[in-house]
Order: structure tokens, then C-alpha cells, then sequence
């Protein structure tokens, strides 16, 4: 017996280990944000960015490349006109040589500051695009956590309705050996309290659903006792801050690194050059033996005329800027609307709720009256569950309104990028 608690306590702290009893709104955003399967990619986008800067700096690092060939020709230079006490060698027709060939840029017209540039520009990009998605999960943290949270409100309205029925279920069975009441008012009175622990029932399955699915996107196990706080919720300025418009600043700052970048191109570069290298012949083509040889120089290279294409390039990205603008534009269209209609589910919001306040007394008061009168058997069973499921769906209005509230609240903070 002893051996059997002690595992028993030991199963039921392995089962407990991780659960989470208690959550509220502000740690579900944080959590989501931390579970997101992208967050990581933060980390890669900078690995990239970095890998991408350190190929740019290589310009300035000299390039080397070793090269060989063998090649036999048709004919050679030869100096046909006799030179008395003179013999002029020809070189052969196979030539043979291994070579080095160096080059070193030393200015480039700012191409690589200018790649430099657009690269971390693209990335400032990238990692705002991931905050845009991050931030999108904050709805889905919204529904969800209200969407329990609207369950949890119902469940605790039925449990009170069930309370009350048993009470006065008893009081009707004592009645009833009197024979003060009929079976039909207890068995009416049954059968509501049975439909009543089959809704518990489906608006509990519907809680745990919830849960399964906030636990989910949070990363946390959320079962039926986990409680979720009613979140203390303020409607805050109407200063959008959404993180979409960073991001369509750094979108168009992206474009204008990349025009800098397609300008800075056409630049004139300077570089040396230099071919150390071993053949036959060398430099000396009238010397037939294999010697060692090397030049070195300076050169300039310059793109003067390229019809155009940088300017109908740059002229693309503008374009593109002016498209993004607009999308911009469209945006604020969309968060004004959407603002200006959970502004409106607010108002409305509170507006019910003032209605259900006065509603809820008034049907609490018929209840007690029907109550009073069924105890006395002035009315039947079937009335006094009328009068008994209209003060319920009273309370339920009122708490669920409340919920919408503070969803809508909640919902009009998320918008405006202050959830």
C-alpha cells in the first residue's frame, strides 16, 4: 500500500511538471513571439549578411591565379635577312609556359562600400519583414485568449444555473412526497438540469480546444486548470506605430542604397597588375630556351557609354519606390478603417454592457419571484425554467459582452501597433 501511494505521487508530479496554472495576456504575446519557428532565422539573416561583407572586402585582396599552357604553331618569327658572322636563332614551334598572373585593385569608385551599403540595408529589410509576421500573432493570441476566456465566463454562468437547479430539485423531491407538487414539474426540472450539464460539457470541450490551441502557438501546456487572467486593458493613443511602416521605410532606403549602388559601378577603377612565369620562349622570343620572366603595370578601366542601362535601371527602381509608396498608402487606408470599426465595437461594447446591468437585477428579481411561487405551487416547474434561463442568458450576455470589450480594446491596441 505504501509502495503504491509513493508511486502514485510520483506519477501525479511527472503529469504536473510543466503545466502552467496561471496565464495572462501580456506573457501569451511574449511567449508566441519567443515559439515562432522564424525567430531563429534573425540569427541566419545576420550569418548571411556577414558572410556576404566579408566577400565584398576580398576586392582589396590581391587575386592570383596560376595558369599553363603548351602550344605548337604553324609558323614563327624569323629573320630572313642574313647578318654575315651573325645566327640568328628561331624559336620552335612548341612553346611551352607556366605563369602567375596577380592583380590588385586599388580604387574601385566606391563599388564596394556601395555593396556594403545595399547589403545591410537589405538585411534592416528582412529582419522587419520577420517583425511584420511576429507582430501578426498577436491576433491570433487575441482570439484565442478571448475566445477561452468567453468559455471560462459561460462554464462559471451554467455552473451557477446548475447550482440553483439542484437546490431547488430538492426542495420540489420534498414537496413532491408531500404532495404538494406533480412528478411532471420535479422530472421538468431534471431534464433542465441534465440539458444544463450537457451544455457544461460542450462549453467546456470548446475551453480545452482553445487551450490545446493558445498552448500551442505559446509553447506551454494549458489544460482544464489552467486560468487565464482577466487582462486589465486601456484603449491607448490612436498614433499608429505598426512595425509595416518601418518597414516600408527601410524597403524604399533599400532601393535607394541599390541606385547608389548601380551609379557607383560605372565608376572608374584603378588597379595593378602584374605575370611572373617560366617558359620557352620568355619575353626574349629570339632566345630558344626556357627562361623565368615577369612584367608588372598599372591599368585603369572605365565604362564610358553603356547605352543607357544604368539610368533605365535606376529609373526601374524608382518606379518600384513609387509602388511601395502606394502600397503604403493603401495600408494606412486599411488600419484607418479597421481602427475607426473597433473603435465602434468599443462603444458598443460598453453600451450593452450598461443595458445588461439593469437587465440581469430584473431578471434576478423574476427568478426569485418565480422561485418563491413555484415553491408554493402557485406556478409550474415549465415557468419558473423560463423565468430561471432568461436571468441566465442574462448574466451570459453581460459577461460576454464584457469579454467583447476587452477584446475590442485589445483588438483596436493591436491595430494600432500597442497591443
Amino acid at each position: 500500500m505504501k509502495k503504491t501511494l509513493i508511486i502514485l505521487l510520483l506519477f501525479s508530479a511527472v503529469i504536473g511538471y510543466g503545466q502552467v496554472n496561471s496565464i495572462n495576456l501580456e506573457m501569451c504575446y511574449r511567449l508566441a513571439r519567443e515559439n515562432y519557428p522564424k525567430l531563429s532565422d534573425t540569427l541566419r539573416q545576420q550569418q548571411i549578411t556577414d558572410l556576404k561583407l566579408k566577400n565584398f572586402g576580398t576586392v582589396w585582396n590581391p587575386q592570383i591565379n596560376l595558369n599553363g599552357q603548351g602550344t605548337y604553331q604553324s609558323e614563327v618569327t624569323k629573320v630572313s635577312v642574313p647578318i654575315p658572322g651573325i645566327n640568328i636563332p628561331s624559336p620552335s614551334k612548341d612553346q611551352y609556359k607556366v605563369y602567375l598572373d596577380l592583380k590588385q585593385t586599388i580604387y574601385d569608385g566606391g563599388a564596394t562600400t556601395a555593396n556594403s551599403l545595399a547589403e545591410k540595408s537589405g538585411l534592416a529589410a528582412d529582419r522587419q519583414n520577420l517583425e511584420v509576421e511576429l507582430y501578426a500573432l498577436n491576433d491570433k493570441v487575441n482570439q484565442l485568449y478571448f475566445a477561452v476566456l468567453l468559455m471560462t465566463e459561460n462554464e462559471s454562468v451554467m455552473k451557477l444555473k446548475l447550482s440553483v437547479l439542484d437546490e431547488r430539485i430538492k426542495l420540489l423531491e420534498s414537496a413532491f412526497k408531500n404532495g404538494m407538487v406533480t412528478s411532471r414539474d420535479l422530472d421538468l426540472l431534471k431534464a433542465e438540469r441534465l440539458l444544463t450539464d450537457q451544455q457544461i460539457g460542450e462549453i467546456r470541450s470548446e475551453r480545452l480546444s482553445g487551450l490545446g490551441a493558445l498552448g500551442i502557438i505559446t509553447n506551454q501546456i494549458l489544460n482544464e486548470n489552467t486560468t487565464l487572467t482577466e487582462p486589465v486593458v486601456n484603449k491607448k493613443s490612436d498614433l499608429i506605430t505598426r512595425p509595416e511602416l518601418k518597414y516600408f521605410d527601410l524597403l524604399g532606403n533599400k532601393i535607394d542604397q541599390n541606385s547608389q549602388l548601380l551609379q557607383r559601378a560605372r565608376n572608374p577603377k584603378v588597379f595593378g597588375f602584374g605575370q611572373a612565369g617560366y617558359g620557352r620562349p620568355g619575353l626574349n622570343m629570339l632566345k630558344n630556351t626556357f627562361d623565368p620572366y615577369y612584367l608588372v603595370g598599372l591599368g585603369v578601366s572605365w565604362n564610358i557609354l553603356d547605352w543607357k542601362q544604368t539610368g533605365r535601371s535606376r529609373e526601374i527602381l524608382e518606379v518600384q519606390k513609387q509602388m511601395i509608396g502606394s502600397q503604403r498608402a493603401l495600408f494606412d487606408q486599411s488600419i484607418s478603417i479597421a481602427l475607426f470599426r473597433a473603435n465602434e465595437a468599443i462603444k458598443k461594447a460598453e453600451q450593452l454592457l450598461k443595458i445588461d446591468e439593469d437587465l440581469v437585477v430584473l431578471r434576478e428579481n423574476i427568478a426569485k419571484q418565480s422561485a418563491s411561487q413555484l415553491g408554493n405551487g402557485t406556478i409550474t416547474s415549465a415557468d419558473y425554467i423560463v423565468d430561471l434561463n432568461a436571468v441566465t442568458q442574462a448574466r451570459i450576455n453581460k459577461r460576454s459582452h464584457k469579454v467583447q470589450l476587452y477584446q475590442a480594446i485589445a483588438n483596436y491596441n493591436t491595430l494600432a501597433g500597442k497591443p
